[in-house]
């Protein structure tokens, strides 16, 4: 692809990856407003992104991306919620917000699929292996709560399938990439959860919740709006 043609079709990236560094830098730094704002214009930007290359590809395909997308940004904002909130009502707004991402989370595993990406064993039993450990963590010696363990499925699911890609004969390393970097990011949030104790962990680990989950998301959108079997857009 010329360079160009590279500019037209990833212009989006130019927006997105400036709005991705504020949003983790605002968070890393307590700058709450600056925090949400550059949030929840993550998904949108992407999705001016695949509407502005529609035509590179199925309508199919783009109605699914923007259907992930729009999951991605009722996503984002239900978890902002949740982190600006206690006990029932913040456990409430996560639930919310990851029944938005389940949606996100579909999208993508209907777009890898049609792309023909399948199970493989290494990639789906570290993701398996990832999801127990956080649903015993989430859980905290009770029953899983059903909502959250509903989207982990699918996380790890769309998680498994994405790693896998790395390895197929198209050698995805983006689409593989981002699928780790998601898993990584929700278990961050886990984790955060569990162990973040003072405002310097809860810094960090806002820093590395929001890092790995903006590089993921870029990573998988871009590599996956463009349908393997018509070539890459130009």
């Amino acid at each position: 692809m010329s360079r160009p043609s590279l500019l037209r079709t990833r212009a989006d990236l130019l927006a997105y990856v400036p709005v991705a560094v504020t949003t983790t830098a605002a968070a890393v730094a307590g700058r709450d407003r600056t925090h949400l704002v550059s949030k929840l214009a993550l998904a949108p930007t992407l999705a001016a992104g695949v509407a502005a290359t529609r035509s590179a590809r199925t309508r199919g395909r783009t109605t699914t991306l923007l259907v992930a997308l729009t999951g991605s940004l009722v996503g984002d904002w239900f978890m902002y919620r949740s982190g600006r909130t206690e006990g029932a009502a913040s456990r409430q707004h996560m639930r919310l917000g990851a029944s938005a991402f389940a949606v996100q989370q579909l999208g993508l595993i209907r777009a890898l699929l049609r792309d023909g990406a399948r199970p493989r064993p290494v990639p789906t039993a570290g993701s398996a292996g990832v999801m127990a450990v956080l649903a015993t963590l989430d859980s905290d010696g009770g029953l899983p709560d059903p909502v959250l363990g509903g989207y982990g499925v699918l996380l790890g699911s769309m998680s498994a399938l994405a790693m896998g890609e790395g390895g197929s004969p198209r050698a995805r390393r983006g689409v593989a990439l981002g699928g780790a970097l998601f898993l990584l990011s929700d278990a961050a949030i886990i984790v955060g959860q569990q162990y973040a104790t003072t405002p310097v962990r809860r810094a960090v680990a806002d820093g590395v919740v929001l890092s790995t989950y903006t590089t993921a998301l870029a990573l998988l959108v871009h590599g996956l709006r463009d349908d393997p079997r018509q070539g890459v857009a130009t």
